[in-house]
């Protein structure tokens, strides 16, 4: 399981890193397109809000990957100091928190997305490009969210249960000779 977690962050990354250089490249050649030779190419500004849009929805699961989570701190610090189990109890409630507040995003993401499977929105200068996709794309990322913060929340109480059980067998002699 951790090695499915490990290229999922990595094609999180892979992907992510890829969607901002193209976004970043796209913007240029329409700074270049606009102004240095007055020709604008509408699809070209499009094209690339679309992939910054599907960028920011695969970095939001690569930063669940990373354990980064807008937090205070200062908190855990205060409350578990240098106790192991404090932090690890910290760890496995702030993941729980974490998965109850986007669980808590599932069902309007879902209406969206049944919405959008529905009723497919077509672009304006595009008559082909289906909008939809974009509503796709948050119900993906609602998804990797929730399973990297499943993972490190069953990583936590593992790791919880392994220092409860080193606590009760300390000192003890093992029977293994």
């Amino acid at each position: 399981m951790k090695k499915f977690f490990h290229y999922l962050t990595m094609l999180e990354f892979l992907l992510a890193s890829t969607g901002l250089l193209l976004t970043i490249s796209l913007t240029f050649c329409q700074v270049i397109n606009r102004y240095w030779l007055n020709f604008e190419i509408m699809w070209i500004s499009d094209f690339a809000l679309y992939i910054f849009i599907l960028t920011i929805y695969l970095a939001i699961p690569y930063g669940a990957s990373q354990k980064t989570h807008i937090a205070v701190d200062v908190l855990p610090e205060y409350l578990c100091s240098d106790n192991k189990t404090r932090k690890v109890i910290f760890e496995i409630f702030k993941n729980s928190v974490t998965i109850v507040m986007i669980l808590g995003l599932v069902g309007p993401v879902w209406k969206l997305l049944k919405r959008a499977i529905r009723y497919p929105e077509y672009a304006t200068l595009i008559r082909w490009f289906n909008m939809s996709w974009l509503f796709y794309a948050m119900a993906a990322m609602v998804v990797l969210v929730i399973l990297h913060y499943g993972w490190y929340l069953v990583s936590s109480v593992y790791e919880l249960k392994t220092i409860c059980w080193l606590k009760r067998n300390e000192g003890k002699e093992s029977l293994d000779v």
